[in-house]
């Protein structure tokens, strides 16, 4: 049996290298996940909801419609509150069908019925019950709605221009009040057939935005943070790599001038740097599951939080042949 050659690498130097590495990897999952999270809570959404375009009309179309309000209405967590929710806000009509063509579709609501995102729910320590307040435009009121209903994360009606900082939605039960006195139009959720639809409109519908354009939008958004923060995580996997290297580098040379086979060295050296890496990428990935104790488990989030760790592994593997073969040239 062979013995098993020692590369003699020094305990503390490998220890410091990698409890930075660690927590530097750590630090770019946690700050990758919170920077897209608003995008990642609309992916979700959008893909979870089946229809193939919404659209903007000026009456009800009886299906999966909303009233949208030209005047501004603001909630607030209390009645004297002087700041508002920053909420996408739609209102149900009175005879329409919510179904879950729309992945965040509330059921029916009360007048003084109120559905909030859960993403909303979350942030300002709201529950089923709970009361929010809103002043009425017609009659200048302050109502108090309770929350009937908390609906899946999301953060916009239509993730256009207008609403897409917003941070979460609000639907609003049937209110005669507003659609008798406020102008307003309807934005409608379809996956029938444009013209079919048409015909069921008063006017010509207008705005017309694909689901599948939304879908690419907040892919698109995502995307610059993943080359970022890949191409730093590739850069401090390299020079954790070249750290460890150099401290073995003397006597890995040491050995070969001394005639140790070239098949056992690199098993040593291999075995020296992959069980390195390769532990402290396992150790980030366990306390970057910290993140599902803030945010719900999706597989957008699952996804995101594998991914700086998956290009340090890739990363490990490719720079540990390079710099293997460097130190057998010289």
């Amino acid at each position: 049996m062979k013995n098993r050659i020692a590369l003699k690498a020094e305990p503390r130097r490998t220890a410091i290298v990698l409890a930075i590495f660690t927590m530097i990897s750590l630090f770019l999952i946690l700050v990758l996940v919170f920077s897209v999270n608003k995008d990642c809570m609309q992916l979700h959404s959008l893909i979870r909801s089946s229809y193939d375009y919404s659209v903007t009309t000026q009456e009800p179309v009886l299906e999966n419609d909303y009233y949208q309000f030209n005047a501004g209405i603001d909630f607030a967590l209390s009645a004297d509150s002087q700041s508002s929710l920053n909420a996408d806000i739609i209102m149900q009509t009175d005879s329409s069908v919510y179904t879950d063509l729309i992945f965040w579709n509330a059921n029916k609501l009360g007048t003084h019925g109120i559905a909030v995102s859960k993403n909303i729910a979350k942030s300002n320590n709201l529950h089923l019950g709970d009361k929010l307040y809103s002043k009425h435009i017609v009659n200048g009121e302050v109502c108090e709605y309770a929350i009937e209903q908390i609906i899946p994360e999301t953060i916009c009606v239509r993730a256009d221009t207008g609403n897409k900082h917003s941070n979460g939605i609000i639907i609003m039960g049937y209110d005669a009040e507003y659609v008798d006195h406020i102008t307003h139009n309807c934005v409608a959720f379809t996956d029938e057939n444009i013209t079919a639809f048409a015909a069921k409109c008063s006017s010509t519908p207008q705005d017309i935005i694909y689901r599948d354009d939304e879908i690419r939008s907040a892919v698109l958004s995502i995307v610059p943070y993943l080359v970022v923060f890949s191409l730093i995580s590739i850069v401090i996997t390299v020079i954790s790599i070249c750290v460890l290297n150099k401290g073995i580098a003397c006597n890995f040379r040491r050995l070969v001038m001394l005639g140790f086979d070239k098949k056992s060295l690199n098993h040593a050296y291999y075995g020296y740097i992959y069980k390195s890496g390769a532990t402290s990428i396992i150790i980030t990935l366990a306390l970057s599951s910290i993140v599902f104790l803030f945010a719900d488990i999706t597989a957008i989030r699952v996804t995101l939080v594998l991914w700086i760790p998956l290009i340090e592994l890739i990363t490990l593997f490719t720079a540990t042949t390079i710099t293997n073969r460097r130190l057998w040239r010289k």
